[in-house]
């Protein structure tokens, strides 16, 4: 009986874990399974780089490293390959500096809107 006590909880824990449907990248990178096709800049791009990329000192107005602030700025550094690099391929560099990695939800999302073709929606 008391095996049982042990036996059924494990159980319930083994299934939990085995329906996580989470796929790693580079680096050890967990990303989370989303519905791609509801992720717009607006609501969720946006968000996420103004707090993490566009803000004082970093990616904003006048900045040598690209301009964050307008969605023709995101593109530009998307469309040559550098926001790729900087945020999902350089675990020993990467962006936010300040931060490091993104938590696995943010890279989830941006990874889902660069798969659709970061587009201004």
């Amino acid at each position: 009986m008391a095996g049982l006590k042990i036996l059924f909880p494990l159980f319930f824990i083994s299934i939990f874990f085995s329906n996580c449907d989470k796929k790693v990248g580079k680096a050890g990178i967990v990303y989370i399974p989303l519905n791609c096709d509801t992720i717009t800049y607006a609501k969720n791009i946006k968000p996420i780089i103004d707090i993490n990329c566009a803000k004082s000192g970093c990616h904003v107005t006048g900045f040598a490293n690209g301009d964050y602030t307008t969605y023709q700025g995101v593109y530009a550094k998307v469309a040559n390959g550098t926001f790729k690099l900087r945020v999902f391929d350089s675990p020993s560099n990467p962006m936010p500096q300040d931060k490091g990695m993104l938590p696995s939800l943010q890279l989830s999302i941006l990874r889902c809107w660069l798969n659709n073709g970061a587009p201004n929606n």
